[in-house]
């Protein structure tokens, strides 16, 4: 079984809510406006009160209390809003995977803070804003969930991190494909923009160049963010070339800055895809 297969083993077991593509054809259509967004974000209270609290986060810091779906809808902006129907659905397909096999919470951690690592360091490095870098940081290892699904033993076995083996090395051996390649794979099932997935295709093993930053800035943000969820076992050295770094021309004090921010602002986001695992904090 390669990577397409396995993906589309549960695409449409783990689907992503009409309201995405809904948002994705109107954002693409040209002489759509923002409040046809707004009208079909109304639709969905769960969404729309995701949305008001968003709004209403320090994240955005807005001077008055964002009181309505509309205004909430031009605060964030097309794209942020995107992001969060697109995030909250993932996290709403996926609800349902039996916790012995993997602990949601923890896997929502790692990609919240490799998703707002990224934006950090993007904004640092001048990447363009209409670049999905955080939305493609923040599902780029959905496919340690497929795994979940439809080899759970194995996944268990993928999951058990051990010094001088890096992570898609093993999926690699285990499985044929690593977790990112999965990834790409279903992303392409749900029909999300080509943006999004492009950067992922070479996420373990990007090239060296900086033409391809965003997917250098992914692999080093998944990367930083492992380490930091596993100190005993990786260090960011173990995962990452020193050459990297000089690539993108960065300083292990750009790296804290922006552990920092993922940090202060991860709990937040987190609360958002699901409330309920908000309460372990």
């Amino acid at each position: 079984m390669n990577a397409a297969e396995c993906a589309l083993q549960v695409g449409d077991i783990f689907a992503l809510p009409d309201t995405c593509l809904k948002i994705k054809e109107i954002i693409d259509d040209e002489i759509s406006d923002i409040d046809e967004i707004a009208e079909l974000v109304s639709y969905d209270p769960v969404l729309s009160s995701k949305l008001l609290r968003l709004a209403n986060s320090a994240l955005y810091n807005f001077p008055k209390q964002v009181e309505s779906v509309q205004k909430a809808v031009q605060v964030l902006g097309e794209t942020q809003v995107y992001n969060l129907v697109v995030a909250s659905g993932a996290a709403e397909a996926f609800a349902t995977l039996k916790p012995d096999v993997i602990a949601l919470d923890k896997f929502w951690e790692h990609s919240i803070n490799t998703a707002l690592i990224a934006k950090h360091l993007a904004f640092h490095l001048g990447v363009k804003k209409d670049e999905p870098i955080y939305l493609s940081g923040l599902l780029h290892n959905l496919g340690e969930l497929v795994v979940v699904q439809v080899k759970p033993e194995v996944a268990q076995i993928c999951g058990q991190y051990k010094k001088g083996v890096k992570p898609w090395t093993k999926q690699q051996a285990l499985l044929g494909f690593s977790y990112v390649d999965c990834t790409v794979e279903l992303l392409k099932h749900w029909q999300l923009p080509e943006r999004i997935i492009q950067p992922l295709k070479q996420l373990n093993q990007p090239e060296y160049s900086a033409a391809n930053k965003v997917s250098l800035i992914l692999h080093l943000s998944s990367c930083l963010a492992l380490s930091e969820a596993n100190p005993d076992v990786f260090q960011l050295h173990d995962l990452v070339d020193k050459q990297i770094m000089e690539v993108l021309g960065l300083s292990k004090d750009d790296l804290h800055d922006a552990s920092s921010f993922a940090f202060l602002e991860g709990m937040s986001i987190l609360s958002l895809l699901n409330p309920a695992l908000f309460s372990i904090f």
